[in-house]
C-alpha cells in the first residue's frame, strides 16, 4: 500500500527534511504572493478586490464539503485498504461537481443579496476551479500520507509560479476582476496536472464502500469544525459588505491577507510534516510531545516577532506594499497584525486535536469559538472595517486560555507548555516594536521596518536562549539553514560540473 515509509524508523529526519523542502516551496509562495500584490493591486482597483472578497465566504463555506475532511483521514489513519482509497477519490470528484454546479445555481442569488452582478458571475465562473482542484485532492493526500515532501514542494512552487504569471498577464490585459480569477484556475489546472504526474494511484471504476464507514466518521467531525471555523471566518466580509460595501470589504480584505498570507504560507506546510508525523508517534507520549512543541516554538520564532513589527510600522508598510490611495487599510492591518501575533499557537492546537483522533472536541471547540468571533464581529461591525478587526483581534486573546486547556486534554502536552512556548516571541516582538515607536519619526520606511525586525529576532534569540528548550530549537534551526545552504553549494557545483 503506498503510505508505509510514512512510518520508517527515521521520522525525525524525514520530517526536518520535509519541512525544509516545503519551506523552500512556501517561500516561492511568499515571493510570489508578494509580488502579485504589488503589481497588481496597482492595476485594479479596491472595488476589484471587494467583489472577489464578496464571493470568498461562501465560496469557502461550500468548499469545505468538497473533500469532507477525508483528505486528513487519509494522512492519520495507520492502514487503508485499496477500496477505502478507490471511494475517497470518487467521492471528491462527485462532490467537485455537485458544488460547482450548486455555484451556478447560487450565482443569481448571490448578485440579488450584494445588488450586485459581478459576484454572481464571479462564483459561477469558480465552478471550473474547484473540478480542477477535486480531481488531484486524493493525489496530494497520499502524497502528503507517504512524506514526499519533495513531491509536494513541486506542486506548490508549480501553482504560485504558475497563478501569478496568468493574474498578472491577466490584469494587464482585462484590468478587471476577472484576472482574480484566471489566475487560480490556470494554478489550479497546472497542479492537478502535476499531481497525477507524481502519484502512480489511478481508480479504478468499481467502487465498494467496505470500510469507508470509519473514515467518514473522522471526516465528519473534522469537516463539522472547518465549518463553524469557515462561518466565523468569514461572516466578518459578509457583514462588512453588506453594511459598509465593495470599497471598504476590499481595504478589509487586502489587509486580512497581507497579514495572514505569511502565517498561513508557513502553517499549511508545516501542518502537511506534522500531522503525519504525530499521528505516528502517538503511542510514545514523550516523544509526541517534544516533536509538538519543537515544531510550535520554531513556528513562533519565526512568526511572532515579525507579526508585531508589522504591527508597529502599519502605515509606512500598507503604503510600501500597496500604494498611497490604500492608506485607509493602515489601521485595519494594525489590529490584524495584533491577532496574527497570537494565532500561530492558536492554529497549531489543530494538530493536536487531529493527529490524537480527537475530532468530536475539535468540533465542540469549533461551536465555542463561533460563538467567540462572531459576537465579537457584531460588536465591532458599527465602527467599520476598523472596528471588526480591533474585535476579532480582542476576540483571538480572550479565548486563549480555553482553548489552550481545551486542546491539550488527553495527550501528553500541557496548556503551560503552549504558554512558555509562545511568551519569549511575544516579548521580542514587543521589544521591536518599542524600537519602531522610538525611530519612526525619524527614519524612513524601509530602515524602520529593518530596525525594528532586527531588534525583535535579536530579543527573540535571547530570550528563547534562557531556556534549554529554546537553546536546543536554536541550535537544531541553525543546523537545518546549514545543511540548507551546504545543499545549495553542492547543487551549485554540480550545475557548474
Amino acid at each position: 500500500m503506498p503510505n508505509e515509509n510514512a512510518r520508517s524508523p527515521g521520522l525525525g529526519n524525514a520530517a526536518a527534511r520535509g519541512a525544509t523542502l516545503l519551506g523552500l516551496s512556501q517561500a516561492v509562495k511568499v515571493v510570489t504572493m508578494f509580488a502579485s500584490t504589488v503589481i497588481v493591486v496597482r492595476l485594479l482597483s479596491p472595488a476589484d478586490y471587494g467583489v472577489i472578497a464578496m464571493v470568498a465566504p461562501i465560496a469557502s463555506f461550500i468548499l469545505i464539503f468538497q473533500s469532507l475532511g477525508l483528505g486528513q483521514a487519509v494522512v492519520q489513519r495507520r492502514d487503508l485498504t485499496a477500496d477505502q482509497i478507490n471511494a475517497v477519490f470518487w467521492f471528491n470528484i462527485f462532490a467537485s461537481l455537485a458544488i460547482a454546479l450548486s455555484f451556478v445555481a447560487l450565482s443569481p442569488l448571490v448578485a440579488m443579496f450584494y445588488g450586485d452582478r459581478r459576484p454572481g458571475y464571479v462564483i459561477a465562473a469558480s465552478g471550473l476551479t474547484v473540478v480542477a482542484t477535486g480531481v488531484s485532492l486524493l493525489h496530494v493526500a497520499l502524497l502528503n500520507r507517504q512524506m514526499r515532501f519533495g513531491a509536494l514542494s513541486a506542486i506548490d512552487m508549480t501553482v504560485a509560479i504558475v497563478s501569478f504569471a496568468a493574474t498578472v498577464l491577466s490584469a494587464l490585459i482585462l484590468r478587471t476582476y476577472w484576472a482574480l480569477v484566471i489566475g487560480p484556475l490556470v494554478g489550479a489546472i497546472a497542479g492537478s496536472l502535476l499531481a497525477w504526474f507524481m502519484d502512480p494511484w489511478r481508480p479504478s471504476i468499481r467502487v465498494r464502500l467496505q470500510g469507508a464507514r470509519s473514515l467518514l466518521r473522522f471526516g465528519v467531525d473534522v469537516t463539522g469544525f472547518n465549518l463553524l471555523n469557515q462561518l466565523s471566518r468569514n461572516i466578518d466580509n459578509v457583514l462588512i459588505a453588506k453594511v459598509w460595501g465593495a470599497v471598504q470589504l476590499g481595504l478589509y480584505d487586502r489587509s486580512y491577507r497581507l497579514m495572514m498570507f505569511p502565517l498561513q504560507t508557513i502553517n499549511q506546510p508545516l501542518s502537511r510534516v506534522m500531522l503525519p508525523a504525530l499521528s505516528s508517534v502517538l503511542t510514545d507520549p514523550v516523544r509526541y510531545r517534544r516533536m509538538f512543541l519543537f515544531a510550535v516554538r520554531s513556528l513562533v520564532f519565526v512568526t511572532v516577532p515579525g507579526a508585531l513589527v508589522a504591527a508597529a510600522c502599519s502605515e509606512p508598510l500598507v503604503v510600501l506594499l500597496l500604494g498611497e490611495r490604500w492608506l485607509g487599510a493602515a489601521p485595519i492591518f494594525f489590529w490584524l497584525a495584533l491577532a496574527a501575533s497570537v494565532q500561530s499557537v492558536s492554529n497549531a492546537t489543530g494538530w493536536l486535536f487531529i493527529s490524537s483522533g480527537q475530532t468530536r472536541s475539535m468540533m465542540n471547540w469549533g461551536v465555542a469559538s463561533a460563538i467567540f468571533a462572531i459576537g465579537s464581529i457584531v460588536i465591532g461591525l458599527p465602527w467599520g472595517a476598523t472596528g471588526v478587526a480591533a474585535a476579532y483581534a480582542a476576540s483571538e486573546v480572550l479565548r486563549i486560555p480555553i482553548l489552550y486547556r481545551w486542546s491539550t486534554r488527553n495527550t501528553s502536552v500541557n496548556a503551560s507548555d503552549l504558554y512558555a512556548v509562545l511568551l519569549p516571541s511575544l516579548a521580542a516582538g514587543a521589544a521591536g516594536a518599542a524600537v519602531v515607536w522610538v525611530l519612526k519619526e525619524r527614519l524612513e520606511a524601509l530602515p524602520l521596518i529593518a530596525c525594528g525586525l532586527v531588534a525583535a529576532y535579536t530579543s527573540s534569540v535571547a530570550f528563547h536562549a534562557l531556556s534549554n528548550e529554546g537553546r536546543d530549537m536554536i541550535a537544531r534551526s541553525a543546523q537545518m539553514v546549514r545543511s540548507i545552504l551546504s545543499r545549495g553549494r553542492s547543487s551549485t557545483m554540480v550545475a557548474a560540473s
